[in-house]
């Protein structure tokens, strides 16, 4: 006789609600049970996926059979499984870092780029990195879809927030390509905001105006990138930046495991965002976006 192994939570994140909330499923996956509820998005991950501002990580549960979800006294109630939130962990999706780090910053930025344009999966935006990658689209749907990223991108890049609505919603994936480009563009601004101590809160409160839609879950992920809170991976490859060459391969490969494309489209738009913004801060030249 197989023995339950009892659920256990690991770490909540800092948007979950710890009142009562009674959720209704949006969506389920074997690691992902994304929950709706009036003020927005929680999700129920496995440890591998890690943590997030509203994600609750969890062990010994199959997502795939919830049927109901609630929170009732700081319980998280799965089906008939009652799992106390008060044993979790806090996870922070704030990040720390200063102007004194800018040269090793741009340093691993280099490897991740690349890694990224090495590993990633050949019908992601990374063609956006490499013109050699656009003849992966082969399909007339595939070329359309890579010429809209591409002018799109190229007109945000150049000063002309307003083409972020030519982008998002736009492309393969439960997240949408577009809405994963500009995700990493949010919060490239940020990291650049904390090393240069030049405040983008501006911008990005624009960019995400510009990019909300229906999309329940790429809306969130914008959200939670204009705020800068970072979900645990791609915080661990921030932070690998300033460690050795096998750290950040590692945590690339990592970020690269976030759905079929989407990690690598969060780590295209951040790299082409850093790198335009570091690169008129090094020319003495002010943001195009400002």
């Amino acid at each position: 006789m197989a023995i339950a192994i009892p659920v256990k939570v690991i770490s909540i994140g800092n948007s979950v609600p710890r009142s009562d909330a009674v959720f209704t499923i949006h969506s389920t996956f074997d690691r992902v049970a994304n929950l709706l509820y009036p003020e927005g998005l929680v999700s129920v991950v496995t440890e591998d996926i890690g943590g997030g501002p509203n994600n609750i990580v969890v062990n010994g549960f199959n997502f795939l059979n919830l049927r109901e979800a609630q929170i009732i006294n700081d319980e998280l109630i799965l089906n008939d499984t009652k799992i106390f939130l008060s044993k979790a962990s806090k996870y922070d999706p704030t990040i720390k870092l200063d102007a004194s780090k800018k040269t090793a910053f741009l340093s691993g930025l280099q490897i991740f780029e690349r890694v990224l344009i090495k590993h990633a999966h050949s019908l992601s935006s990374v063609f956006l990195l490499d013109n050699r990658r656009k003849s992966f689209f082969i399909t007339p749907f595939e070329k359309n879809l890579r010429n809209q990223l591409d002018a799109g991108v190229t007109e945000i890049l150049n000063g002309k927030l307003s083409s972020v609505e030519k982008i998002k919603g736009v492309g393969l994936g439960f997240t949408p390509q577009g809405d994963d480009l500009i995700s990493g563009m949010l919060l490239a601004l940020y990291v650049y905001q904390l090393l240069s101590s030049y405040s983008t809160n501006h911008i990005r409160e624009e960019i995400y105006r510009l990019a909300r839609s229906k999309n329940i879950i790429s809306d969130a992920f914008l959200h939670f990138a204009a705020q800068g809170e970072f979900f645990e991976r791609f915080k661990n490859l921030i932070y690998a930046f300033f460690q050795d060459k096998e750290v950040i391969i590692n945590a690339t490969m990592q970020l690269l495991a976030v759905g079929e494309t989407s990690g690598a489209d969060i780590g295209t738009g951040f790299i082409l965002a850093s790198k335009e913004a570091f690169k008129k801060s090094i020319n003495g030249g002010v943001l195009i976006w400002q």
